[in-house]
């Protein structure tokens, strides 16, 4: 791992196979860097521990100097608690526990249009077919943070959120460093009832407030948002939602006063299972 340090302070003692970093500290990318770490050498299986501190880092040059693809722009801040065993790399990676937890600001999901793939979904269940091209190929966001649960390489993510002009999106999924993949299930939320779309097929109106458009992203670590797609499964549930509260309106206005106000109550919610 190559970092080009600024003004890095360092300070470290090694003693009877016991290396301890009491701290590096130094600027990165216009950003700073905090870290401590141990090895202790001396069990069978060398133990290392490692606490992080990263403070307005731009996520895409660390992925870069990695020889990363860059899935993510941004300003990261990320404090991490993580300890592990083993003696190979590969152990390291499988024996891997702790916590991280992560935000980056004002950034952008690289080749990844959320606001095309929702409109695309809306579109479907209007019946009509989109006629124009996407408007960007990124996703800006203003936001977009979690916390991680590392047991033995897997790495859990219960509280993805991520505010983004127009939508409020929130997901949960696991994140297996073993392989380097990933199995997200995400929502999206329009906010408001007269949300500006992309094309004349996916406008919204007061039918879509509070509707979570149902989003699955699984497949290699390094597609990031490019391996999301809309669930179909959970997007059939949304339509028959939507279907069942259209009928139940029709329902009401042919009744009108005619039956009471339980009667109508009862009919609502049979067509809203």
């Amino acid at each position: 791992m190559k970092l080009p340090f600024d003004g890095f302070n360092l300070k470290a003692r090694a003693r009877d196979g016991l290396l301890s970093l009491q701290e590096l500290r130094g600027g990165l990318y216009g950003g700073r860097l905090d870290t401590s770490a141990s090895l202790d050498a001396r069990p069978a299986l060398a133990q290392l521990s490692v606490q992080n501190r990263l403070t307005g880092v731009p996520a895409e040059r660390l992925l870069e100097s990695q020889g990363e693809e860059v899935v993510v722009k941004g300003l990261l801040n990320l404090d991490g608690d993580l300890r592990t065993q083993g003696n190979s790399q590969k152990a390291w990676v499988d024996n891997l526990n702790g916590k991280v937890g992560f935000i980056v600001d004002n950034g952008v999901l690289v080749d990844a249009n959320l606001e095309q793939q929702l409109c695309r979904a809306i579109a479907t269940l209007n019946r009509k077919q989109l006629s124009s091209e996407p408007r960007s190929k990124d996703t800006p966001f203003r936001e977009l943070k979690g916390n991680l649960t590392l047991r033995n390489g897997v790495a859990s993510n219960p509280d993805l959120k991520a505010s983004i002009p127009g939508l409020t999106v929130n997901g949960n999924g696991d994140v297996d460093l073993r392989v380097l993949g990933m199995d997200y299930r995400v929502g999206i939320v329009i906010e408001g009832d007269k949300g500006a779309m992309p094309d004349p097929a996916c406008q919204v109106n007061e039918r879509y407030v509070g509707i979570e458009w149902p989003l699955r992203c699984r497949g290699p670590l390094e597609l990031g948002a490019k391996a999301c797609r809309f669930d179909n499964d959970a997007l059939g549930k949304v339509a028959a939602r939507l279907a069942g509260e259209k009928l139940s309106e029709k329902i009401e206005e042919k009744l009108g006063d005619k039956v009471s106000p339980d009667l109508k109550d009862a009919l609502k919610g049979l067509f809203k299972r």
